[in-house]
């Protein structure tokens, strides 16, 4: 594990000197090298002593011979590379505008070149033992939390502290909310890496997105069936948290993300949810329209721009808007300008980053606090500082915002941004 640090770590710098980030990273890196473990071991200590005693070590054990563990079905496999293999297909022709470039492109090459090698290959049997340690392998890093976790526990010193004081920093914010701690539930799919709780492994994400899957539904709750979108959906934490709330009342939760990303979240979610009608890409229309028979699905990101006007009732997006190029932010704007019939929701920092591309050119994001929304459609009910805030999230302010839709607002696109 050390060795797989050290590597992990070397591969991370040499792709930040290619894109000119390594300076600032490394600034960051040796300041949070320093901060976090003293911040973390003072959180510990101002935990209660049950609290302090939590049984995290099992819940970091290797799960997969566990009984109630989910085994991959190779027709779920299958379907996943039929579905990848068609995405990189028509990525080729789509909008340049959703060109992966800045913080994705530098996770995609350095995390997820032992998924992709199966993927191409459509070697199922060695995507099929990838996927059963889901969680700690790094293709989720940036995507489910799991990875970055197993890692901070087996090789920091403090990295016990760390789980411990932010979980239960988590869960307290989660019962402020009313949330329910019997309602945190997570199904034996992949690997997880948590606190055991419920019969059930219980990741630091797993609490954020059960309070916002809570803060979505009472914004959802006077709208039958409801459709949400959620763009860069990770390996679909918070479309598990939303779609198991019986009384959420959810017609079809539609995620879109890059297609490495996809393959990860499609195989999540079909594992579990085995009674729900899935939809990969290639399957069936990128339609949200009531008729078309599916629950959930699972998209590319730039097929985003198939969704018809006024289809969808909350568009969601979480860390992401402000980690890409901000021509690809730009343009998912456009459409959730169009699309959107209701809500409009983002949680982004404030930081900006510029990354030298390959091809000599620069990609510059776009902040947070810029992602918005034309004022003649939409106007903005809160902005706040965001609830959930890692230790090493410090160093990039960020805000939460929602967005209605105005009664009357002019359909299709007005104006461009």
């Amino acid at each position: 594990m050390f060795w797989e640090r050290i590597r992990y770590l070397f591969a991370k710098a040499r792709r930040a000197w290619s894109d000119g980030t390594l300076g600032e990273k490394t600034r960051r890196f040796l300041i949070a090298s320093v901060r976090i473990p003293c911040e973390v071991t003072l959180a510990y200590l101002t935990l209660s002593r049950p609290d302090r005693r939590l049984d995290l070590a099992s819940g970091f054990v290797d799960h997969r011979a566990r009984p109630g563990h989910r085994r991959s079905k190779p027709e779920h496999v299958g379907r996943i590379i039929a579905a990848y293999h068609a995405s990189k297909q028509a990525q080729q022709i789509a909008d340049p505008a959703f060109q992966i470039r800045g913080v994705w492109a530098e996770w995609i090459d350095v995390n997820s070149r032992e998924l992709i090698a199966a993927l191409n290959e459509a070697d199922e049997a060695r995507l099929a033992a990838l996927f059963e340690n889901l969680h700690r392998e790094p293709f989720t890093a940036g995507a489910g939390r799991g990875y970055d976790d197993y890692l901070r526990y087996r090789t920091s010193l403090t990295g016990r502290f760390y789980f411990r004081s932010v979980w239960c920093q988590y869960r307290d914010l989660y019962r402020e909310l009313g949330g329910q701690l019997d309602d945190l539930r997570y199904p034996l799919v992949g690997n997880p890496a948590g606190m055991p709780f419920n019969g059930d492994v219980i990741q630091i994400n797993t609490i954020r997105h059960a309070y916002h899957a809570l803060e979505m539904q009472q914004w959802l709750r006077d709208v039958a069936d409801a459709i949400v979108v959620e763009i860069g959906g990770g390996i679909g934490g918070q479309a598990h948290q939303l779609m198991q709330r019986a009384d959420a009342h959810i017609s079809k939760y539609v995620i879109f993300d890059i297609p490495e990303v996809a393959s990860a979240c499609s195989y999540f979610l079909l594992s579990a949810f085995p009674d729900k009608r899935i939809r990969l890409f290639g399957e069936g229309p990128v339609s949200v329209d009531a008729s078309e028979g599916y629950d959930l699905a699972v998209f590319p990101h730039f097929e985003i721009r198939h969704l018809a006007d006024n289809s969808v009732d909350l568009f969601h997006n979480a860390c992401s808007f402000s980690e890409m190029d901000g021509a690809a932010a730009a343009a998912y704007l456009r459409v959730i300008e169009r699309a959107c019939r209701r809500y409009f929701s983002h949680i982004n920092h404030d930081i900006r980053f510029t990354y030298r591309n390959s091809d000599g050119s620069t990609s510059t994001n776009l902040l947070g606090s810029e992602v918005v929304p034309d004022p003649s459609r939409f106007r903005r009910l809160y902005k706040k500082p965001r609830v959930f805030c890692l230790p090493e999230d410090r160093f990039f302010p960020a805000y939460e915002y929602l967005y209605e839709r105005l009664a009357g607002a002019p359909d299709g696109e007005v104006y461009a941004t």
